[in-house]
């Protein structure tokens, strides 16, 4: 399609079918079902039994954490995730179109009104985010949204107008340089979202 015919035709969508396992449109030899082993919903899955996993839907708790890593946790009180997204950008990308950065100039971290009373920190203050692996500078936006034991970042960050010789300062401001990256057992579980850490101001120079 055209852009013109896109104009006209927005919002625009991928043809699609619903109750595609009645028709046979789901698996490769055409009949009604799922694309699993026995062609049904598998709550105790053959896949994983058959590789030697958990065929059960289980939980393990992400590495590091408030029960898994108890001794971390100490002295990175607070829960991470970095699962925040804004609408003007799309993971790294954006950030160096002026009207798309103007709507959201600085990475930030959100965090409760009561948490930041407790650090003495204010909304808008520039701090460190920071865990065993890492650290990474951001704007505080208090909200009352997060839950006061956590604080939630926007991931991919870097700035483009600062030096390249400096990568853009990615490793300041990348979020993901706290993430452990640990697929877990099955390769299914990667904790990149979350993990542990403390905040605390940026002091002047740094």
């Amino acid at each position: 399609m055209t852009f013109e015919e896109l104009q006209k035709a927005a919002p625009a969508y991928m043809p699609f079918e619903y109750r595609r396992f009645e028709k046979g449109l789901l698996r490769p030899d055409g009949q009604p079902g799922f694309n699993t082993q026995t062609g049904r919903i598998e709550l105790w899955s053959h896949y994983y039994n058959n590789v030697h996993l958990d065929p059960l839907p289980y939980f393990v708790e992400p590495e590091p954490g408030p029960g898994s890593t108890p001794e971390l946790f100490e002295e990175y009180p607070l829960i991470l995730t970095t699962g925040a997204r804004d609408w003007a950008s799309f993971h790294s990308e954006h950030r160096q179109i002026d009207r798309l950065r103007a709507y959201k100039k600085n990475p930030t971290v959100e965090v409760h009104p009561e948490t930041l009373a407790a650090l003495g920190l204010a909304d808008g203050d520039w701090v460190w985010v920071e865990n065993h692996l890492g650290r990474a500078k951001r704007k505080v936006k208090s909200t009352p949204i997060v839950d006061p034991r956590m604080v939630a970042a926007d991931h991919a960050w870097w700035l483009p107008e600062s030096d390249p010789e400096k990568l853009f300062e990615v490793f300041d401001y990348n979020i993901n340089a706290l993430l452990p990256w640990s697929p877990g057992k099955s390769g299914f579980g990667a904790n990149y979202k979350n993990s542990i850490c403390k905040i605390y101001k940026v002091e002047e120079g740094e």
